[in-house]
């Protein structure tokens, strides 16, 4: 593996500022989220994880590890880059006393080997580096482990793309969170009206069992960032493309996303 670091841009220091923000004032696990994180792993079950050591690549508030914990995993490693958002996966975590919960960067990430399974949810679609961070993610794992990544998909959000994205670029990344927080909590109520209309699309039935506030933070979550990519699947495989890995799985999870699953084929 190249050993070179990626210091992370001006920008991406700016993100790791408004997600600190959006963690602190979204810092709850609720159960939805298990129903969230099964729905990100798909087709894998719970039980997958039962016996295994994982790595939670950029963990947020915590609550994408709380589930393998629950379920059986031997021990785990949730890490993020901002002290203030550790500090709220710390306090979610606290009862499982084999994870542990660090302050790093995906892009100064040296474990080695070290992981059966290895996950990023909704993470690196806002790095400006992502293949560099995937390396990193995939030196991480065991040969024979699992990788699993959750990133946007361009398929499914065209209209999302051409009418909401623009307003995300030219405004809401630009002032401050709290203001955005606002337009989130308006463009919430919107929301909520249109999907209690009747809908085909997976995504936007399953938005209509959310609690206002869950979708709130959904809202928050998508207006926040200065670095949103959107990948089509060619564009996710290519993240993978020369890595040490074999893809067994690629789900267009909910019609608006894409679940890579891979296994280490060798070491890094």
């Amino acid at each position: 593996m190249n050993s070179k670091s990626t210091e992370p841009t001006k920008q991406e220091k700016d993100l790791e500022e408004r997600f600190s923000f959006a963690w602190s004032e979204y810092r709850e696990i609720i159960p939805l989220h298990r129903k969230q994180f099964l729905g990100w792993i798909t087709p894998l079950p719970l039980e997958f994880f039962r016996g295994k050591s994982f790595l939670d690549a950029g963990c947020g508030i915590g609550r994408n590890s709380r589930w393998p914990l629950e379920a059986g995993a031997l021990a785990g490693c949730a890490f993020d880059c901002s002290e203030a958002t550790a500090a709220v996966a710390r306090h979610n975590l606290a009862p499982f006393s084999n994870c542990r919960v660090e302050i790093n960067s995906i892009y100064d990430l040296r474990a080695q080997g070290e992981y059966d399974v290895v996950f990023s949810i909704g993470v690196i679609h806002h790095l400006k580096h992502p293949r560099r961070a995937v390396e990193r993610l995939v030196a991480a794992l065991k040969p024979g482990g699992t990788l699993i990544l959750w990133v946007y998909a361009y398929e499914g959000n065209e209209r999302y793309l051409r009418w909401v994205d623009p307003i995300r670029r030219w405004i809401t990344s630009r002032i401050s969170p709290s203001l955005t927080r606002a337009l989130a909590k308006l463009l919430t109520v919107l929301l909520k009206a249109y999907v209690s209309l009747p809908h085909r699309q997976e995504y936007l039935v399953l938005l209509r069992e959310r609690a206002f506030r869950h979708v709130e933070a959904m809202v928050f979550d998508q207006l926040l960032p200065s670095i949103s990519n959107y990948w089509t699947r060619e564009q996710v495989l290519a993240l993978v493309a020369g890595r040490p890995v074999r893809v067994t799985q690629m789900t267009h999870t909910h019609g608006v996303a894409w679940t890579l699953i891979a296994e280490k084929t060798r070491d890094s």
